[in-house]
């Protein structure tokens, strides 16, 4: 056993010592063609100044050429032979290029700036691999370092592949806008998708993405029932698969739940397994080998870690997912010693920054507490939501469940209420009203 990892190790080590001998990704024939574009054609720069950016350039007197271009454009100068060497002389940059020869040179071996976006994104494509080889090494550092969290390592991979969206900022035209605006309304892609619980969409206007939708309510009112029932319809009537992360319930009572609700069969006939039902269930279990529904069963998942899940689930389901629930918040820990509200406000935070970096919706479950049972109306409001008056100011929408038979204890009463509190994504505001049967997970329209 000792020789067999010590030869691992040695393979690894040669391994190492073999991409260390190696010439880091670049392209200097590429980097070259862009300067001499950039002096070449007056509004080259234009085409890749969102796109490409001076740290990408792997000769340093490139970076420095590259950033004195994005200057002179920035403050609307050209960015021609001469211009750019008058500004790297002013700013005693000249010399360290290797003079006005090595700008001549550039100018001179370029024939047009036309294949330059490609060039961009050649050059990009270097750097981002450069940075994922420094990544690499700072992975086997933090792997050997025993007190770092091992999230750390994946979101410095996953940092890297994307880095070239944080580094980008583009200020959009009106008429790049009024366009692009156009075109989304002719092909209805502006409205949120339905799934048919029309009396709550006629409130919310559907699912749309990059939205953070708090879903709140005390306990027992049936969170978790209407998120897995939310899920359910959105794997069916819309096709797109979903993430369900579970921080309260394991993955069997979840998935208990989803039998259920597939097979309009009681929750607890399943968990005993009812023998006069069971070839419905084993019917249902079969269709939910089928949905495209994965979990991650967590107890206290920070942000970082749920941003993990999310990513994996994306790759999984091939770079498309329908929407995320998360259930519940109060379960995501909080970092020791600081302010409650403030912590809670910040999870909220960077649950939405998950939501819009990846354009999906994200539904975040919620706990209220219970001040309300000493009024006369039971009914829920934002104000109630627990620890953090900033979740309210952070989500999208605020969809607070209340069914009033957990108070008179009518066990014939199936209605539940969807107040919905604050709806920045369609302006409406107003209470939708369903029939529910939480020992199935089924949430059916009124009309049924």
């Amino acid at each position: 056993m000792y020789n067999n990892r010590s030869n691992q190790d040695n393979v690894l080590s040669f391994s190492c010592d073999r991409a260390q001998d190696r010439l880091p990704p670049q392209n200097i024939e590429a980097e070259e063609n862009i300067l001499g574009g950039i002096m070449l054609d007056p509004e080259a720069i234009s085409r890749i100044s969102d796109l490409l950016i001076s740290e990408a350039f792997y000769v340093s007197a490139h970076k420095d050429i590259y950033a004195a271009a994005l200057r002179l454009h920035t403050q609307g100068n050209p960015t021609d032979l001469l211009y750019l060497a008058t500004w790297l002389a002013d700013n005693g940059l000249l010399e360290r290029i290797g003079g006005r020869n090595k700008l001549a040179t550039l100018f001179d071996r370029t024939v047009s700036a036309v294949n330059i976006d490609a060039l961009a994104n050649l050059v990009m494509e270097k750097y981002q691999r450069r940075q994922l080889i420094k990544a690499g090494n700072e992975i086997v550092r933090l792997g050997y370092e025993t007190e770092t969290d091992l999230p750390q390592a994946e979101q410095r991979v996953f940092s890297v592949t994307h880095q070239a969206d944080g580094d980008q900022h583009k200020v959009f035209s009106a008429s790049e806008m009024a366009v692009d605006l156009y075109q989304k309304l002719e092909a209805g892609q502006t409205a949120g998708e339905k799934v048919g619980w029309y009396d709550l969409e006629s409130i919310t206007g559907g699912i749309y993405p990059s939205s953070l939708v708090v879903v709140a309510a005390e306990s027992h009112m049936g969170k978790t029932h209407f998120m897995i029932s939310y899920a359910y319809e959105i794997m069916t009537k819309l096709s797109k698969p979903v993430l369900y992360i579970t921080p309260e319930l394991d993955k069997t009572l979840v998935n208990q739940r989803m039998i259920s609700r597939i097979t309009n069969i009681d929750a607890a006939l399943i968990q005993t397994k009812a023998q006069s039902y069971w070839p419905q269930i084993a019917q249902g279990v079969a269709q939910l080998s089928d949905l495209p529904w994965k979990l991650y069963e967590f107890s206290s998942p920070t942000p970082t870690m749920i941003g993990s899940a999310v990513r994996r689930a994306i790759a999984e389901f091939g770079g498309s997912i329908g929407a995320v629930f998360v259930d519940y918040l109060q379960h995501i820990p909080l970092e020791s010693g600081g302010n409650m509200a403030h912590e809670v406000g910040k999870i909220t935070r960077q649950i939405r920054d998950i939501a819009k970096y990846h354009k999906i919706p994200v539904f975040l479950g919620c706990q209220i507490n219970r001040s309300n049972q000493n009024s006369a109306d039971k009914r829920p409001n934002r104000h109630l939501l627990r620890n953090s008056g900033e979740i309210f100011e952070v989500c999208d929408q605020l969809i607070m469940l209340y069914r009033n038979s957990v108070y008179s204890n009518d066990s014939s009463d199936r209605t539940i209420e969807l107040i919905i509190e604050k709806n920045r994504l369609y302006g409406k505001l107003g209470t939708a009203t369903m029939l529910c049967d939480l020992s199935t997970s089924r949430f059916l329209n009124m009309a049924r």
